[in-house]
């Protein structure tokens, strides 16, 4: 996805109050593209409760560009658990 689109696609998610419309429209939006691992921090950090919050960041590791630098995304999780919890989802899914 070029910035123009991310910036759409943000502004899009932004106008939701549910954790579950903005997930809704990330994953349809993401379905066939990729973003900057810095964009994806902002998605997953943009959600309400952690679950969501794990849950999306799973889903973006396969949809980030630049995977070498998917690590700035557990920045967007609040939780040791919870980047623990990615992280061995992001070493079951590696090669």
């Amino acid at each position: 996805m070029d910035p123009q689109e991310v910036d759409v696609l943000w502004q899009t998610v932004q106008r939701q109050s549910f954790d579950d419309n903005k997930l809704a429209i990330i994953r349809e939006a993401l379905r066939e593209a990729s973003i900057p691992a810095d964009d994806a921090r902002r998605f997953v950090a943009s959600m309400t409760f952690d679950r969501n919050r794990i849950e999306l960041a799973k889903y973006m590791y396969t949809r980030v560009a630049d995977r070498q630098n998917f690590y700035r995304v557990y920045e967007a999780l609040q939780y040791q658990s919870s980047i623990k919890e990615v992280q061995q989802y992001v070493d079951a899914y590696r090669p």
